[in-house]
């Protein structure tokens, strides 16, 4: 079937050093039909209020030198991962202003200035539920207050640097604020991510999914939030199983900020 690997990073993101032609062929060898390459732009990340971006124009140039080099082999997608924080909502806006993206993902990477990347945010919300709620919470909060972008970016994001003895995020624990999340995605016609990145040591609750399409939802699509080679595409055959089983007959892939559906087989 056809299949795009939705959210991968190039060296244009600072965690990353992977060059777009490189990724370009892996995603070939791989059989993939096309690669979005969403590098960060986090606004205030950095503990001294830093950012963490890159230059959209370079960006966008090198772009279009590798899609025009690998046109009628593979897709590339121009794409971005917005870092989303209450405070920052008309910075994000401004700085995008003028540019444009097949593709935007909105993330939530901290939570009242804490990545759980760093394990510092752990160390001040210690007990799971506390910690998942309020990691959950926030990510509703930044959706309530922006939502231009297509998809919800790897919505158990911190499921990947806990210490649990089950890291997994369950929608039976956090019904209410799941209900309050996936309704939010229906009303703004957000997408669902599927990101395979967070499952290397645990698993995905596919009633999390199931309750995005009971709401209404229909557009899923794959990413393997790789920064380095070997991630692109991983575990993809699995989890398109995954999302068909739980009621979805179409992955998505986009073009100009506009959704393309491709039939699962």
């Amino acid at each position: 079937m056809i299949l795009y690997d939705m959210h991968t990073h190039s060296r244009f993101s600072f965690d990353s050093s992977m060059e777009m032609e490189g990724a370009a062929d892996r995603a070939l060898a791989l059989g993939l039909s096309g690669i979005a390459f969403t590098d960060h732009l986090d606004v205030n990340y950095n503990s001294d209020g830093s950012d963490v971006y890159y230059d959209f124009g370079d960006y966008l140039y090198r772009f279009e030198e590798v899609r025009d080099k690998y046109a009628g082999r593979l897709d590339i997608v121009s794409a971005v991962e917005v870092g989303l924080q209450p405070h920052v909502v008309e910075e994000n806006i401004r700085r995008l202003s003028g540019y444009k993206f097949d593709y935007k993902i909105g993330s939530t990477h901290l939570v009242s200035r804490y990545d759980p990347y760093d394990r510092t945010y752990f160390r001040i919300e210690p007990e799971k539920h506390s910690a998942y709620r309020r990691y959950l919470r926030e990510m509703i909060r930044n959706i309530e207050l922006y939502h231009d972008y297509n998809s919800v970016g790897h919505f158990d994001y911190l499921i990947r640097y806990a210490d649990y003895e089950d890291n997994a995020m369950y929608y039976r624990e956090f019904q209410d604020e799941f209900d309050t999340l996936l309704e939010l995605m229906i009303t703004y016609g957000l997408a669902f991510e599927v990101n395979t990145r967070s499952y290397d040591k645990t698993t995905m609750d596919a009633e999390v999914l199931r309750q995005y399409k009971a709401r209404g939802g229909e557009t899923v699509v794959l990413g393997s939030d790789a920064h380095r080679y070997e991630r692109i595409g991983k575990r993809f055959d699995f989890f398109k199983n995954v999302i068909k089983d739980c009621g979805f007959d179409y992955i998505a892939h986009y073009r100009n900020m506009q959704p393309i559906y491709e039939k699962i087989v």
